[in-house]
């Protein structure tokens, strides 16, 4: 959770962190967005990210800051001289010393950052954000799938060759036809015919009759 008060244009605002680990700082221009981003920097980074002109201007009370960390740590700089109270989960207090050691894991080396390869910056960010452990999963999953659509593409191209071999016949129907319908169609050929024979049988006995 974020408490600042009374820091650059900020008069007073409380943020406390989304479930799903995204938390969005939006307004219109000079309404203190870059402001709350340079409160947390000054809260845990200690004097050397501290604004050049802290206190909101007109305001009679100095800069506060409360932080609390998701690891139980709480952060506060309050007074005329911002002073530094630093409480671990356990009570135990201390100064910007023990701050770093908790917030070092959160920290980048900008300079080396910047000159890592893409790989070695996405995995740093990675890490920040607390996934960097299943990178490796996503990864294999990602691979997995990836030779899967690769092998199905596979088989449809031998399939997409092997119709392309198949002999074509122009003259064949388009539609298909049913084997049970020739049989039909073959019958009533076959009985038409022999009906024929029998009638020109018949004409020809009565022809030899009447010889």
């Amino acid at each position: 959770n974020l408490e600042v008060e009374n820091v650059k244009r900020v008069k007073a605002v409380k943020i406390e962190p989304t479930s799903t680990g995204l938390t969005i700082v939006g307004g219109k221009n000079n309404q203190g967005k870059t402001s709350v981003l340079d409160a947390i920097a000054w809260g845990l980074g200690g004097n050397k990210y501290r604004p050049s002109q802290p206190e909101r201007e007109g305001s009679a009370v100095p800069p506060y800051l409360h932080i609390v960390l998701s690891n139980g740590l709480i952060v506060e700089r309050k007074g005329k001289n911002s002073d530094l109270k630093v409480i671990d989960p356990n009570g135990q207090k201390g100064g910007q010393q023990l701050l770093d050691s908790f917030v070092e894991e959160l920290a980048i080396d900008l300079p080396k950052f910047m000159n890592a390869t893409n790989k070695e910056k996405a995995n740093t960010l990675l890490r920040i954000i607390g996934v960097g452990d299943k990178l490796h999963e996503l990864e294999t999953k990602e691979r997995e799938l990836y030779n899967r659509r690769h092998a199905i593409g596979q088989i449809a191209d031998q399939k997409a060759k092997f119709a392309k071999e198949q002999p074509y016949f122009p003259e064949a129907p388009k539609e298909p036809i049913s084997a049970s319908d020739l049989i039909r169609q073959q019958q009533e050929i076959l009985a038409r015919n022999g009906e024929n024979q029998r009638k020109r049988q018949r004409v020809a006995q009565i022809q030899a009759e009447y010889e």
